[in-house]
């Protein structure tokens, strides 16, 4: 197979890139494929850009060209064939005042529907399916037909963060394409190349931890800079007091019951960079620490505990997230993260 003619618009991920550009010169594209990796890692930016180069009108060694009809809608979201299906897009459109934390089985429908029908322009109908890990049981199951008996026409690519949270019949009937985070070196050099100063490059790469997307998102966007830094002092508070936390987690749970699961989310992923830098400064290695900007503050807490119980509060953090991954009640999955963290006893 001789090499592609263009360069797809991705930073990383080059062994994924290549597998999808081999399947589209070879005719051999899979009819499902998931997609995973942590959040801003640039997974729907590879989706979308594969769902372009299938519906894309200039011939195949040059596709995704990227600037005809078909690749521009694709982008904005508005080509016939290209179909997306997420929490979000769910929500827009529910009419009801409770909203849904999972997708529905009407959903799942209604793009079963639309998948059965033949392409209107392309050769190809394309279905980006998000939060897949968020689906609910009779959504997985109204999915696993389309899976198991998918039209001639139809890829579906599926997106997800934990792999483990997607159900086994799911996950055998996709070709996996697992992202994994970039190298600081990678991530700071590619903000360099946009524009952004060496020093902000380099602790954006750090505090990204490898997440190309939302570096990139964080470089131009102040005030979620600042948002960031407001979340790390937060995540310390609780981390200097798991009694007074506890009313945090009383917020948090609130919140991810109005459908703020992401937000929720997030504030646990800032805990874990706390509690990964903290171990990192307790094993002697304070120049690979994400949160520069706190280093200080880490240094204190870290002096208060051995590694067990730094790991210890580790092992607690990731455990709550995975836990709302599979739908544990968030209250008990939040105490019981807090309730196991060390306590400051000097």
């Amino acid at each position: 197979m001789s090499a592609p003619a263009v360069t797809w618009p991705i930073i990383g991920h080059q062994g994924a890139v290549e597998l999808l550009q081999r399947s589209i010169a070879t005719g051999q594209v899979g009819h499902a494929y998931l997609i995973s990796g942590p959040q801003g890692i640039g997974r729907r930016t590879l989706a979308r850009t594969f769902a372009q180069a299938l519906v894309c009108e200039v011939p195949l060694p040059e596709r995704p060209c990227g600037v005809c009809s078909a690749c521009r809608r694709t982008a904005r979201g508005i080509h016939p064939d290209v179909m997306t299906v997420s929490l979000e897009q769910q929500a827009a459109v529910d009419s009801h005042e409770s909203k849904n934390t999972r997708i529905t089985i009407d959903t799942i429908r209604e793009l079963r529907s639309n998948l059965a029908l033949r392409p209107l322009e392309a050769d190809w109908r394309v279905a980006i399916l998000e939060d897949v890990e968020l689906f609910s049981l009779p959504a997985y199951d109204a999915l696993l037909k389309s899976l198991e008996e998918p039209p001639p026409f139809v890829v579906l690519l599926l997106i997800a963060t934990e792999v483990e949270a997607v159900p086994e019949t799911i996950r055998s009937r996709c070709r996996p394409l697992a992202l994994e985070p970039l190298s600081r070196a990678e991530v700071s050099a590619a903000l360099t190349e946009r524009g952004v100063e060496p020093e902000q490059a380099t602790m954006l790469a750090g505090i990204t931890r490898g997440r190309i997307g939302q570096a990139i998102a964080l470089a131009g966007d102040r005030a979620a800079l600042d948002a960031r830094r407001e979340s790390v002092d937060a995540g310390l508070e609780m981390i200097e007091n798991p009694v007074a936390a506890l009313g945090t987690v009383r917020r948090m749970t609130d919140i991810f019951r109005r459908g703020q699961r992401a937000r929720v989310e997030a504030d646990l992923d800032t805990l874990l960079g706390l509690w990964r830098d903290l171990l990192l400064i307790a094993a002697r290695c304070p120049d690979q620490i994400v949160n520069v900007d706190v280093s200080e503050r880490l240094q204190r807490l870290a002096d208060a505990w051995d590694l067990p119980q730094i790991h210890d509060g580790l092992t607690a953090t990731h455990q709550a997230l995975f836990d709302l991954s599979i739908n544990v009640q968030p209250r008990l999955a939040l105490d019981r993260m807090v309730t196991q963290w060390p306590r400051l006893t000097r």
